[in-house]
């Protein structure tokens, strides 16, 4: 099937659903990111397979939710939305006719929420150091008989200059 036809089918239908049911159901929060977060999730489900969007079974929905939004960036509070909105816009596929599965893929997605929350959050780990701080003063780890601000200290400054 061509990629383009593919394409265009997936931004007819998210268009169709922005425009006439978003402003009821997405939160206005949501709605800037509304267009990239529903093409994404639907062509990563179909790119999958190579099958149109009619097609799209719920392995596809799987890994359009937990791979395919990988490449975009959303804030912490619009994640949060995203499982609601992809569900409303299974849920909106059905009512049209467009899919014939798409409640049943609205429940995958809401059984998948919570895994998606876990994979997408931005928290900063911090560093655990495993040896201890090595002293301007204190003989170089290199063996050389020197003090390390004389030795090895200024190796990375300049390493990182060069």
């Amino acid at each position: 099937m061509d990629d383009r036809w593919i394409d265009e089918q997936i931004d007819n239908w998210v268009s169709d659903f922005l425009i006439d049911d978003a402003g009821d159901r997405v939160s206005s929060e949501v709605v800037p990111h509304a267009q990239a977060i529903l093409t994404t999730f639907l062509r990563h489900a179909c790119s999958i397979r190579g099958i149109s969007p009619e097609g799209i079974e719920e392995s596809d929905v799987r890994a359009g939710l937990l791979d395919g939004l990988k490449s975009i960036s959303i804030s912490n509070p619009v994640q949060e939305q995203v499982p609601a909105l992809i569900g409303e816009f299974l849920a909106d596929l059905t009512r049209r006719g467009r899919l014939a599965d798409g409640e049943s893929h609205q429940r995958v997605i809401d059984v998948l929420r919570d895994e998606y929350l876990r994979t997408t959050r931005s928290e900063v780990k911090s560093i655990e150091r495993v040896a201890s701080k090595i002293g301007r003063n204190e003989p170089c780890p290199c063996g050389s008989g020197k003090k390390y601000k004389k030795c090895c200290m200024n190796l990375l400054d300049t390493d990182l200059h060069n």
